[in-house]
């Protein structure tokens, strides 16, 4: 089903709230319009991230192993928390991606970018998802955190389950834990030009703390990313208006990405907020504990903010795909940079590529949380040079090593003993 009609159809059923059901028994309010959508991101007091206050949780029993609660559950880091708790882990956040120089990070993923592209380019045929966007994005991710490029598919295979839901997301979301939990002692000991080392060296936050806010990077950073990516080489694929106006110029990767963002964001729901009290939302009456999901993309389609127009057609930038308010996305400069450095290079070096429709392709992957091509086979002419005459040996790094103004000791008994994939990685 098209999702934009199925949410105009809740809308004439419900209005600006509809029922769901999101597991056997549990129930939420989907928020589809933009205003409602905007006064639930915005509005903290009524509308909390912290998910203690989940009547599911709270009064109906939901187990603790429930795969949702790998999205749902509560967690220590920043879009978990809200008011003092909040700010106080936004405030680390945000100081430390600070660090990351954008110069060299746009280097680092052209070059990454131009070698998976080198490695196909001469039998003029690629899949941009499984050969692209998914290996360049998460090589980015890890070199980011600090783990060793080998780690990155097992990285992506934990955060896939997870935000998928998949019946082993609990066991995914503490494998994938366990995994930073390890890189950040490494870090502790040896820090090196990596965010789980400035975490761990310039801020005050706990162990478990940082271990749980480099999780969400992962979580809400990557894979968003990929899907990112992958709509927006598709939307140019598909749509020969638009082609056409990147094609003359009046469009740049940029504008692709900010209209995507729009008509086909790569987060479809916010995973969650919670009524603090007894309310009425858009007609509707709220239970305190009640669980509420902003629609992002029934609130950017709304009709009301483009005037019944196409949205992939609009340059209207009224959406809500960044959040907003103090729960704004932290490291949105980041995803664009990437987002934009990727699209740009395919752009730049596969003229003219045409889609391979198969029968056997899947078109898109969708869950609750993650919307984007699960594959996107192209075919194109020879494959233009790159604009550099070798790859560096060693790839750049993209911060300094920090110098330690760690006040909090390593929280001993916190991290399992039990080894597993990372152990065995180099560079750790």
């Amino acid at each position: 089903m098209n999702p934009t009609r199925g949410y105009d159809e809740m809308r004439h059923a419900w209005g600006s709230v509809a029922p769901v059901s999101i597991h056997p028994g549990v129930t939420a309010w989907l928020v589809l319009d933009h205003q409602a959508a905007l006064e639930v991101i915005w509005n903290e007091h009524p509308f909390s991230s912290d998910a203690r206050c989940w009547n599911a949780v709270t009064d109906a029993g939901l187990p603790a192993d429930a795969p949702l609660l790998a999205m749902l559950g509560w967690r220590p880091a920043v879009s978990r928390l809200s008011m003092d708790e909040h700010r106080r882990h936004r405030q680390a956040v945000t100081g430390v991606l600070e660090q990351i120089d954008l110069r060299r990070l746009r280097l680092l993923v052209q070059l990454r970018a131009d070698g998976l592209i080198d490695h196909w380019a001469q039998r003029t045929s690629a899949d941009l998802v499984t050969e692209y966007s998914r290996p360049l994005v998460w090589a980015v991710f890890a070199h980011l955190v600090g783990f060793s490029p080998a780690s990155a598919p097992a990285l992506e295979a934990l955060v896939i389950a997870i935000t998928d839901t998949a019946d082993d997301a609990t066991d995914a979301d503490a494998e994938l834990l366990e995994a930073v939990r390890r890189l950040l002692q490494t870090r502790i000991a040896a820090p090196g030009p990596d965010l789980a080392s400035w975490m761990a060296h310039a801020t005050t936050l706990t162990d478990t703390e940082i271990a749980h806010n480099l999780v969400q990077l992962l979580l809400y950073g990557a894979r968003s990313t990929v899907d990112w990516i992958g709509n927006a080489l598709r939307l140019l694929l598909s749509d020969s208006h638009v082609n056409a106006l990147v094609a003359t110029g009046r469009l740049t990767p940029a504008d692709v990405l900010e209209r995507t963002l729009m008509a086909d964001p790569p987060v479809p729901n916010i995973p969650g907020r919670w009524a603090t009290k007894d309310l009425m939302l858009a007609g509707h009456p709220i239970r305190a504990g009640d669980l509420l999901i902003p629609c992002l993309a029934a609130a950017n389609t709304d009709p009301a903010i483009h005037g019944g127009g196409g949205a992939a057609r609009t340059s209207n930038r009224a959406h809500l795909s960044w959040g907003t308010g103090a729960h704004g996305c932290p490291a949105k400069d980041l995803a664009r940079l990437i987002a934009e450095t990727a699209v740009d290079a395919a752009l730049r070096r596969l003229p003219e590529p045409r889609p391979v429709h198969s029968g056997s392709a899947r078109a898109a992957q969708r869950s609750m949380w993650s919307s984007g091509p699960a594959e996107l086979p192209v075919e194109f002419a020879r494959a233009t040079p790159a604009h550099r005459t070798e790859v560096p040996h060693d790839l750049p790094t993209v911060m300094v090593v920090p110098e330690s103004t760690r006040t909090v000791p390593a929280q001993e008994g916190e991290a399992s003993q039990r080894w597993g994939w990372w152990n065995s990685l180099t560079g750790w």
